[in-house]
């Protein structure tokens, strides 16, 4: 798979302040998605609303967010500079943030709050792009898994800060706060992103888009996007009903030890670090296998311990299994399509991810009524278990 114009990217060092100011504004933005999660009976309070139904402020919000990495991310290949992305996703996403606290009506919330999915999803595709395009080839797995990093703890972040605010004082003023800590690191763009980091070409929009759209019809590109659409499946789908699992009998749990257990999720850290490194020890295919039936195990664990240390274990282990997938998963699409390209297949990757991880809460929702915690188990571990096919399939066809 070629392209009509192959451009010539060569890898720069970044300065370890710019590294930095990325790695944050990552956080803050791909938290701002995730800032809901843990607070949905508030927010089903706040607008008098059945709770389950609240479930619809990240579902759709994590869609839009979804939706918007294939917006964006052939942009950031060849139209739009990676600093003026990052600032217009910073901008509309405290806009909206601000807003959200003044809208009277429910539909107004999820509007906004799908705004904010759109608007910040501009950040980390074009910091993604931008790391992709100036890393070599041997040092990409290790070079993305610290972006991956950055937007791991983003997630952990701004649900365990949003809920611990909530409860002293209120979503609205844990909203407001999140966004003045954006409008900080906006002013610190210019010091974390070259203003000219490439040279463009004169291909048009369209053909942008098209070439862009060409990546589907390669086999492995393919699995590896619906490894990743079914693995967010079951991790947001998950996390996103624990909430309910645990906020009701026989745990019973705060807002704020909610936000307390989410920290579990720094494990996911450690996965994403360490999966390049264990590159250097064990094929790709094996560590793929072993990171995939980790999930698996988790999904048990979770699901059917009956202590919440237990529950705590799992958490770890599915969060430090699935992001330690993503580094490897990455690097083999950015590694089989053009360089120029880069940009594309990372938004279509995480494009897929996030837009498993929005119909999961949607249709796990739908489950939840009428099985419950234990169906929701049930389905969850069976995905995972298609994913380990999934990914044995890929194997052979890269091999031939």
């Amino acid at each position: 798979m070629q392209p009509d114009t192959v451009q010539n990217y060569l890898p720069e060092k970044t300065s370890r302040i710019g590294l930095t100011i990325s790695a944050v504004l990552v956080i803050l933005l791909v938290g701002s998605v995730y800032i809901s999660q843990l607070i949905f009976q508030e927010i089903a309070k706040s607008f008098a609303i059945d709770v389950l139904d609240a479930r619809f402020v990240f579902s759709l919000s994590c869609f839009a967010y979804a939706i918007s990495f294939f917006i964006y991310g052939p942009l950031s290949d060849d139209k739009i500079s990676t600093q003026k992305l990052v600032l217009f996703g910073c901008v509309g996403t405290v806009l909206c943030l601000v807003l959200s606290v003044y809208v009277q009506s429910y539909i107004g919330y999820l509007l906004v709050m799908s705004l904010i999915g759109f608007f910040a999803a501009a950040v980390p595709v074009a910091l993604f792009a931008y790391t992709a395009k100036n890393t070599s080839d041997d040092k990409l797995a290790q070079s993305m898994g610290i972006m991956i990093s950055a937007s791991i703890v983003g997630i952990i972040f701004s649900r365990s800060m949003v809920a611990i605010l909530t409860d002293y004082l209120s979503w609205e003023m844990a909203f407001i706060i999140y966004a003045l800590m954006i409008i900080g690191i906006t002013f610190l763009i210019p010091l974390g992103v070259k203003k000219s980091d490439y040279s463009r070409s004169s291909v048009s929009i369209k053909e942008i888009y098209l070439n862009a759209a060409k990546l589907l019809l390669n086999k492995v590109v393919v699995i590896f996007l619906t490894i990743g659409f079914l693995l967010f499946f079951v991790y947001l789908g998950i996390s996103s009903f624990l909430t309910f699992y645990l906020k009701d009998a026989p745990f019973y749990l705060s807002s704020t030890a909610l936000g307390w257990l989410n920290f579990a999720g720094i494990s996911a850290i450690v996965g994403a670090m360490i999966s390049g490194r264990l590159l250097q020890y064990i094929s790709k295919k094996t560590l793929l296998l072993i990171l995939l039936s980790g999930v698996s195990l988790s999904i048990v664990i979770i699901g059917y311990s009956p202590y919440l240390l237990g529950i705590a274990i799992g958490l770890f282990s599915l969060f430090m299994c699935v992001f330690g997938l993503q580094p490897i998963v990455i690097s083999i699409l950015n590694q089989i399509v053009p360089i120029n390209l880069r940009g594309a297949i990372s938004s279509l990757y995480l494009l897929s991810c996030l837009a498993g991880g929005s119909i999961g809460t949607y249709l796990l929702g739908v489950f939840w009524e009428y099985l419950h915690w234990n169906g929701i188990i049930v389905i969850c571990f069976a995905i995972s278990l298609i994913n380990i096919f999934l990914t044995v399939l890929a194997q052979k066809l890269i091999k031939k």
